[in-house]
């Protein structure tokens, strides 16, 4: 069957035009700096760095700064953008990690949505947040940010219930550990060594014949020690996780720079 010339031309229009009208999907974001604190070359750094934790930690890296939340403080700030944007690595509304930075009142809040949150309790944020606040202070954004990054991943690798910070993870300790248990064997098997002992207290004593003949008590002294209670007069940090008004939980950390 012939094709004639206008009718190819009409063919080939169709399928042009099928191309053109394909969806392309966005770039996902995960840097959205309403306060301008990156220039561009730093927001493209950041972008990268964002994009690489998140496919290797399967949990979606955001940062968010702004210099008004619009009468909002910045857990509700927070809460709404994610019921709004729906992040998430694995799903809408899914596993992320969200830094947001409000500058007008100088506070920090880091959350945890979706399955992830067991390994970024409350706690756990905090500890990551002391850890990005003194750059935070020093209005190093940038390093802040990169701290935030590399930071997570540590908590994600380490059981729940046990801090990345214990003593037990760390490797001079385990060392030690280990040199002392060996030590301990080897002396237990040179003493295992040795003749067995069988002279016993009853060689030198005769039972029938020994008796207690006195007695005495002797009162020395008493002694009374006091421990003072303190209080927690603590008020400048604060601010756990929660629901969002989506129905979404997370946790989270708050505090000021």
């Amino acid at each position: 069957m012939r094709i004639s010339k206008k009718g190819l031309i009409s063919i080939l229009f169709l399928i042009l035009f099928s191309f053109l009208t394909i969806p392309v999907s966005a770039e996902e974001q995960y840097i959205y700096d309403e306060a301008d604190l990156f220039n561009a070359d730093e927001q493209e750094e950041l972008e990268k760095l964002a994009k690489q934790y998140s496919e290797e930690n399967e949990l979606s890296f955001l940062v968010l700064t702004e210099n008004d939340l619009g009468g909002r403080d910045v857990v509700q700030y927070t809460e709404d953008f994610y019921d709004e944007n729906a992040p998430g690595y694995d799903k809408k509304h899914g596993n992320t990690v969200i830094l947001t930075i409000d500058m007008n009142k100088s506070e920090v809040y880091l959350s945890g949505f979706g399955d992830k949150q067991k390994y970024l309790s409350d706690s756990r944020l905090d500890e990551i947040r002391e850890k990005i606040t003194p750059y935070l202070s020093a209005d190093n954004f940038l390093e802040a940010t990169k701290q935030f990054f590399s930071e997570v991943p540590v908590y994600l690798g380490v059981n729940p219930i046990i801090s990345p910070d214990s003593i037990f993870l760390k490797t001079w300790f385990q060392l030690l550990l280990a040199v002392l248990i060996g030590a301990v064997i080897v002396g237990a098997m040179i003493f295992n060594m040795g003749g067995r002992v069988t002279v016993k207290h009853e060689t030198y004593v005769d039972p029938k014949n020994s008796r207690v003949v006195n007695r005495k008590d002797v009162y020395l002294r008493k002694t009374v020690s006091k421990t003072k209670i303190q209080k927690n007069n603590s008020s400048g940090n604060g601010g756990g996780g929660g629901v969002t008004s989506g129905g979404h939980s997370h946790t989270g950390s708050r505090g000021g720079f």
